[in-house]
Formats: structure tokens, C-alpha cells, sequence
């Protein structure tokens, strides 16, 4: 058997595996945890480097991580017939077989008591409550922490490593949106744009689509619709393209909108509006800065060009890393400060939804957060005829 079919699929990297292994101990240390028990797909995949079956953007309860202060991760699995791609792809010593989830307690509370933490403090990232009523009647002076703050803290704050590998992510991804660019014509469907994006980026190395790829031309800009349809783009639309990508569990996200032929004095408006408040946001990005102040220069900028009515509610930027729309958000509210090292994405979008012969912008950029300011990830053009 060769090195390579006993790597962990889309790996890391030894360094990289390591560095987080590093972070999860001083987290562990810092937090006064004796261990953390682990069952998202994404978070037992960051420590194990196990590709779970159903990897995102399922929510299966199909496996569990947990990861002891000093100790290598645990792997717990419940699908039959993966003994063996346990073995190979994961970087785990300790593999266990897990009956269903209705007996969950009972094994969990074994692998607990056998590493010696009955009695410890264990903090958890997602815990259903039969789970965890199970796990206290049968290892009552156990006691289970919410320790989804630990996991902010360990996925914000990349290392150097994991931000080379956000790079190529991203530069996957645009080259998806660039391939989307250049399908988007006149006669072609939505459908047929995303295609031609996801090729390119599945030919460049992309392990998965981390959400539904969005093409929305028309008026199904001017409404956000979420997923590509069959409609065919006509001259004169505004389309957004957004995609994602995903290298060695790394994701890129990314975001351009384009015109199809000549735009229209108010197209131009609203898109010029977006450029500037994207802007806005980048100037605001530095370490110490409130996330909400950066949402908030963000959202100044689009109120004073008169635009707030069309302005996106949820957040206008998010971290980006080893999952999708990380927290803390860039959004109202989130007062967390930015530090050096993390990876955010800002997103303005803007969508003329009583106008729909206007259409919908989204640009989306990504920064890195330095000691002294942010260092932009991301260099695809802008639609110079909406900017002109």
C-alpha cells in the first residue's frame, strides 16, 4: 500500500494537523477543560482529519471526536463498512465502533470513563438532550460545558499555515467566478452558468460545494433567489455569480456581479453604491475594530447614498476558514473585536426587490487582519461598465 492511499483525503498537511492539535490543547488549558466532545461534522474532521460521510452542509449525527487535555483525538462512528477507511484516512490512534445514537450514552460514557474523565469537565459543541441526560445519569459527577465559545476562539484566529491554504481556496473560487463570467451571455441559462464555474473549480482541485452555488440574473436579482434556475439571462440583466469552494477542508467563498450588455443609469447607481460600501467596510477593517463598527461603516455608506431600504439584514460579512459563515459575524450587535489573524468576508448585496427591472448586487472580498490593518486575499475585477 502506498503513502498516498493512507493519507486522509484532501489532507492538510502534517504541519498544518498539528498547529490546530496545538491550538485545541492551549484552548483546553486556558478553559479549564479536561477534554471536548465534539459531534459536528466539521469539528470532527478539524481534529480527526476524518472525511465524515455526509461532510457538509448536512447536519447527520453520524459520528462524535473527543479530544482529552494532552491527549491524541478519539474517533467514534456509527455507519457500517467504515473500519477500514477509518484506518487510512484518518489521524487517529483510538477508532471506535458506535451502536446508534439511541445508545450513544452508554459507549460515550465508556470512552470517557476509560480515558479517565468521569469525574472531569468536558465542554461539548453540540449536545442533544437525550445525550446529555444520558451521559449525567450515568457518569453523574461528569460535568458538561457549552463550549461553542471555544470553538470560535480555535476556528477565528488562523495560523499562518491555515492561511495559505484559505488563499488557494479562494483563488479557486475565483477562478470559478471568472469561468461564470465568461458563460454568462445572452441565451444562457442560470443552470448552465453554475456548471461552467463548478467544472472549473472541481478541475482545480475543489473537494465540495460548501453551499448551493447562486447565479441570479434579472429578477431573480432583484429577489435573491438562492439557488440557479433554468431561466435564461437576457441582455441588460444584472447577474450575481456566488461560489464557494472547498481545499483540504479550507473554504473559499466569493462573490462578483456582472451586466449582460449595457447597464442602465440606476444599475450603475446601485452597484457603485455597493463598490463604495464595500470599500467603506475594508477602510474599517483593523485589529481591535469592533465587528459591528465595520457592519456599521458598511451600512452608513449605503444609507447615505439612499439605498438602506434594499440593503441585506442578516450581516454584511462573516469569518471565512475551515467552515462557512463563521462567527463572530460582521454584523449589528457583534461587538467582538477583529484580531490579527483572522479571515473575514465582506458581502454588501443590495436587492431592488420592488423594482425588479433593476436587478441585485452582491460583491464579496476577503482580508486578512494583521497586526496593523487587514491585507485583501482576493484581487478579481469589478464590473468596470457598472462602475463607469
Amino acid at each position: 500500500m502506498t503513502a498516498l492511499e493512507t493519507q486522509p483525503l484532501f489532507f492538510c498537511g502534517d504541519d498544518v494537523h498539528a498547529a490546530k492539535m496545538d491550538k485545541i490543547q492551549r484552548a483546553l488549558d486556558q478553559r479549564r477543560l479536561d477534554a471536548l466532545l465534539l459531534i459536528k461534522h466539521d469539528a470532527v474532521r478539524y481534529v480527526t482529519e476524518f472525511y465524515a460521510k455526509g461532510y457538509r452542509p448536512f447536519l447527520d449525527i453520524d459520528y462524535a471526536a473527543i479530544v482529552p487535555a494532552g491527549k491524541n483525538p478519539v474517533l467514534g462512528f456509527t455507519l457500517s463498512g467504515e473500519d477500514r477507511r477509518v484506518a487510512i484516512r484518518s489521524r487517529v490512534q483510538d477508532a471506535r465502533r458506535l451502536p446508534g445514537f439511541r445508545d450513544w450514552p452508554k459507549a460515550l460514557a465508556e470512552i470517557i470513563a476509560d480515558y479517565g474523565l468521569s469525574s472531569g469537565r468536558i465542554g461539548y459543541d453540540l449536545m442533544p438532550y437525550s445525550l446529555y441526560q444520558g451521559l449525567r445519569d450515568r457518569l453523574p459527577r461528569l460535568e458538561l460545558v457549552d463550549a461553542n465559545d471555544v470553538w470560535v476562539d480555535l476556528t477565528a484566529v488562523k495560523h499562518p499555515l491555515e492561511v495559505a491554504l484559505i488563499e488557494e481556496a479562494l483563488a479557486i473560487a475565483q477562478r470559478g467566478v471568472t469561468a461564470a463570467v465568461e458563460a454568462a451571455v445572452p441565451g444562457k441559462s442560470e443552470i448552465e452558468v453554475s456548471a461552467a464555474a463548478e467544472y472549473c473549480m472541481r478541475c482545480l482541485g475543489s473537494e465540495m460545494n460548501p453551499f448551493i452555488p447562486v447565479v441570479a440574473s434579472g429578477p431573480n436579482a432583484a429577489v435573491w433567489e438562492r439557488v440557479a434556475t433554468t431561466r435564461r439571462i437576457e441582455s441588460g440583466e444584472m447577474v450575481i455569480l456566488d461560489f464557494g469552494c472547498v481545499y483540504r477542508g479550507y473554504t473559499g467563498d466569493f462573490a462578483r456581479t456582472v451586466i449582460v450588455g449595457d447597464p442602465t443609469p440606476a444599475q450603475r447607481r446601485l452597484y457603485r453604491t455597493a463598490y463604495q460600501s464595500l470599500r467603506a467596510g475594508i477602510e474599517a477593517a483593523k485589529p481591535g475594530v469592533p465587528c459591528s463598527a465595520v457592519d456599521a461603516a458598511i451600512r452608513r455608506a449605503i444609507e447615505e447614498a439612499g439605498f438602506a431600504k434594499y440593503g441585506q439584514g442578516w450581516a454584511t460579512g462573516h469569518q471565512l476558514g475551515f467552515g462557512l459563515h463563521g462567527e463572530p459575524l460582521i454584523a449589528a450587535g457583534v461587538d467582538l473585536p477583529l484580531r490579527p489573524g483572522m479571515v473575514i468576508n465582506l458581502e454588501p448585496s443590495l436587492y431592488t426587490f420592488d423594482d425588479l427591472s433593476v436587478g441585485g448586487v452582491e460583491i464579496e472580498d476577503s482580508l486578512l487582519i494583521t497586526d496593523t490593518g487587514s491585507r485583501l486575499l482576493t484581487s478579481a475585477a469589478y464590473d468596470e461598465r457598472l462602475l463607469g
